[in-house]
């Protein structure tokens, strides 16, 4: 095109691109060149067929993969349909292709992978984020505009176009272009060759952004009858914001209509004319993200920067610099980790865990990080368990690690305030106390020999191989030994069965009526299977009365901070009504319609007396203290 059209396009493609919503966090995939100038390397690739230009891709892929590897395979997925396509256009390209895509593709993603492989010494990181069927583009992601003077038309009239992250506006003006390019060629479609249509080179590009475009919509992948085909291949879900790889059709749509409409402008003049004012559209579309974009990244000043911080933790930060710590644990506690299972922690709270590590220098067991290894995230999650219960996280830190306990003025749960009640307070300001962190009494087995004590003292036999120290106890348990279904010993807690479900709408677990259980207070415990899928869905006590369904209590599953061989214990109390017409045990499907296994149920009276049993797992014999299984070698690590 010319230079004028050119440099009009550029600036209004570069300032509408979807991309500058990463400004706000994810900079690694903010780069707005990352697509147009793979794009360019792919031109120069087929129109000079020189195998330089391969290793250029090569190294181009590579840096890609390095800086985001969600910017690395939107690429890949550029270069491996585009020369699909020339394969399959022109058989003659076959082994070329294979050729080119094993330099530029297949080459820097096994040396990616490669390289993860001999420096990563985390086991189990979680090969299955949640999000694949839930972050995916639609049309109305890339023709509905989200900012400028169309959007009010689209909020009047309702239009959902779904999450921040699937969103790629082309403008108004590409649709006007697209219109005009498709009302040409129906005009002249009598004498129109279709099939060398189709072989040009821009219009390849435009079929493979197409068939990217596909991806971007989870099609066909999104339909519940081949969702089997996307677990065929697995590593496509470790790519669950889909809505990303629409950024191809972004930038390959608008450039290829103004490419159009530039080459009809030179029989029809007037075109010239509608092209500025084209240009006067995209900046008012594209004015209001920036300006909301600026206002959020400019909002606090840097607190990089030791001037801009306040004074309460400037002294909390020079009193952390004077001592000798090894680490910071900081309260309310945040650990973000697996997306299996977390602790959410409180935003306000981790922001100044962060900025205290960042000016003291020390390391942080506070924690914001995707797909972490289980297994180490289940001994942060069981870190903050009942004191009867042993710390494996204590094994993994320094036999000597000096720890500083800090908390600031946000409310912290109970586990957090026996933290607190154990350790030697050292100092406090207006926001924050701080606290001699002992984790060797944290981890102190003085709890675990109390529940030793009483379980040798319940003498008085149960239902359900259940004792305690009096034969007056209430109590219904559920162990869905008589469901079994297929199940293996793996999805199996205790016992012969457990009940397996299908994450979708609500899936009732256990119903009482009113001659079951009687006014009062109660707790319930049971366990979640984390091996079948992740525990992405929320416990609910409903009681019903009148018609009416009331949350007497609810728990999110993946915040358990009691975690046994791969399995988490939800627990809640909750108050039963005279009124109660019927109680529910609940858990709200995620519509993924992943399976999920509940196993070993049991409702006590709260403040009752202990309930114990013993059974065995993996060959380890266990002390199960109200639910709570305790294995009995607990404690015994040196």
């Amino acid at each position: 095109v010319g230079n004028w059209w050119a440099l009009g396009g550029a600036i209004a493609i570069i300032f509408l691109s979807p991309q500058v919503f990463r400004l706000t966090g994810h900079y690694s995939m903010s780069y707005v060149f990352a697509v147009p100038i793979m794009w360019w390397l792919l031109i120069k690739c087929y129109s000079t067929q020189k195998i330089i230009w391969s290793w250029v891709i090569f190294v181009y892929m590579l840096l890609f993969f390095y800086t985001h590897p969600y910017l690395g395979m939107i690429l890949a997925f550029f270069g491996i349909v585009f020369w699909m396509l020339q394969a399959i256009i022109d058989r003659k390209q076959i082994v070329p292709s294979i050729i080119k895509i094993g330099i530029q593709i297949i080459l820097p993603i096994v040396l990616f992978q490669g390289s993860i492989l001999l420096t990563d010494v985390h086991l189990n990181r979680l090969s299955n984020p949640a999000g694949f069927y839930n972050y995916y583009a639609s049309w109305k992601s890339l023709i509905i505009p989200h900012d400028g003077p169309l959007q009010p038309l689209a909020s009047f009239l309702k239009i959902n176009i779904g999450n921040w992250e699937s969103w790629a506006y082309i403008g108004f003006p590409t649709l006007i272009f697209a219109g005009i390019i498709g009302g040409y060629l129906w005009k002249i479609r009598k004498g129109f060759d279709f099939k060398s249509f189709l072989k040009r080179e821009l219009i390849v590009f435009l079929i493979a952004a197409y068939l990217i475009l596909l991806f971007a919509f989870c099609f066909p992948l999104k339909y519940g009858w081949l969702h089997w085909l996307a677990d065929l291949f697995g590593p496509l879900k470790q790519f669950r914001i889909l809505g990303r790889f629409t950024w191809i059709f972004y930038y390959v749509f608008t450039i290829a209509t103004i490419v159009g409409v530039y080459r009809l402008s030179r029989e029809k003049k007037y075109l010239n004319y509608l092209f500025v004012g084209a240009l006067v559209f995209y900046a008012f579309e594209f004015t209001p993200v920036h300006q909301r974009t600026a206002d959020h990244i400019t909002r606090d000043k840097n607190e990089f920067k030791k001037e801009n911080i306040s004074p309460e933790i400037s002294s909390l930060i020079e009193f952390a610099k004077a001592g000798d710590y090894d680490a910071i644990l900081f309260l309310p506690f945040q650990h973000m980790s697996s997306e299996n299972i977390m602790i959410l922690g409180a935003e306000n709270a981790n922001r100044e865990a962060f900025l205290l590590s960042y000016h003291t220098g020390l390391p942080l067991m506070n924690s914001i990080s995707s797909r972490m290894s289980l297994t180490e995230s289940i001994n942060f999650n069981n870190y903050f368990s009942p004191a009867f219960m042993e710390k494996e996280l204590t094994y993994d830190l320094p036999d000597s690690a000096h720890i500083l306990l800090v908390k600031n003025k946000d409310p912290i749960n109970v586990m957090e305030l026996r933290m607190v009640w154990e350790s030697e307070k050292i100092f406090e300001n207006e926001m924050f106390t701080a606290f001699d962190f002992n984790q060797h009494e944290w981890n102190s087995s003085k709890r675990f020999k109390e529940v030793l004590a009483k379980n040798d003292n319940a003498s008085y036999e149960l239902n359900d191989n259940w004792r305690s120290d009096t034969n007056d106890v209430w109590f219904i348990y559920s162990s869905y030994d008589t469901i079994n279904d297929g199940l293996t010993d793996k999805e199996i807690f205790g016992g012969a069965g457990a009940l397996k479900g299908v994450k979708e709408g609500w899936n009732t677990i256990l119903s009482l009526e009113p001659n079951q259980i009687e006014e009062g207070d109660y707790v319930i415990r049971f366990w979640y299977d984390l091996q079948t899928d992740r525990p992405d869905i929320t416990a609910v006590m409903e009681e019903v009365r009148e018609d009416t369904a009331l949350w007497l209590s609810s728990f999110n599953v993946f915040e358990s901070t009691v975690i046994v061989n791969k399995w988490c214990l939800v627990e809640m109390e909750f108050t039963v009504s005279s009124k109660m017409e019927k109680l529910n045990i609940l858990l709200t499907g995620n519509g993924s319609r992943e399976p999920f296994i509940v196993d070993e149920l049991l409702i006590q009276k709260a403040n009752d007396a202990a309930l114990f049993r013993e059974e065995s797992m993996d060959g380890i014999p266990y002390i199960i203290y109200n639910n709570y299984w305790l294995a009995e070698n607990s404690f015994q690590r040196k």
